[in-house]
């Protein structure tokens, strides 16, 4: 908690128009650059879930799409979406800030009267969480429509238009909470281990590599954690 403190009494920092800009290149790197990616393992992804579900374990193809729902946007979903993000923009942010600090480029900011924290933390932690939101949410439908492709075929529009039947606000609600989660944890893991390296041109991948494996620690211990008190 004591490292969230600083982040919180720097929101105000987002009324500076650099640091909005900063954000916005975060949601755009994080959000919109891995859109097709989420896409794409989605649409696999459900077509996976449903052809073992109906296949190996005779579900109906009504049956397999309600298990898949609920598979996918609870657990399925804000799991990839944590794994993807940890992988792809976790190791680019704890490599980028641990540069900055190699090179005194955070000294300089605050010789300049510049706050790093609201500067280079706060739009990279909320840049993260609202893209693993919106990535959740896109990974989740995408999960669905692969699966309807692959149980009705021809008939996979008017089945998708059937979905207000399976999804409910509690599994949407989930789905967002925890892909928000843990979007929140591998930014801010990745955040820490940046500004903690030292100042030495060989702790850069050593600083990928660190903010890739604690925050799939992390995040596996958090989605334990939710299942537990869920």
């Amino acid at each position: 908690m004591r490292a969230l403190l600083p982040v919180l009494t720097s929101l105000f920092e987002l009324r500076r128009r650099p640091v909005r800009r900063v954000l916005l290149k975060q949601i755009y790197f994080t959000g919109n650059e891995a859109a097709l990616i989420m896409l794409l393992i989605g649409f696999a992804l459900g077509g996976i879930v449903v052809s073992q579900l109906h296949d190996q374990y005779g579900q109906s193809r009504e049956a397999a799409m309600r298990l898949l729902a609920v598979l996918s946007f609870r657990e399925l979903t804000p799991l990839t979406v944590g794994l993807v993000l940890i992988a792809r923009s976790s190791s680019a942010v704890a490599s980028e800030l641990a540069s900055m600090r190699v090179h005194g480029e955070i000294r300089s900011l605050m010789r300049f009267g510049i706050d790093p924290i609201g500067y280079l933390i706060l739009p990279r932690l909320l840049g993260m969480t609202l893209a693993a939101t919106f990535l959740g949410f896109l990974l989740a439908l995408s999960a669905q429509l692969g699966g309807a492709v692959f149980s009705y075929g021809t008939d996979v529009a008017y089945q998708l238009l059937q979905l207000d039947r399976i999804l409910t606000p509690v599994m949407v609600g989930v789905c967002l909470a925890k892909s928000a989660l843990f979007g929140f944890a591998a930014a801010l893991v990745a955040c820490l281990v940046g500004l903690r390296a030292k100042p030495y041109v060989t702790e850069i991948p050593k600083a990928s590599s660190r903010a890739v494996v604690r925050g799939l620690v992390l995040v596996f211990l958090l989605d334990l954690l939710w299942a537990v008190v869920a």
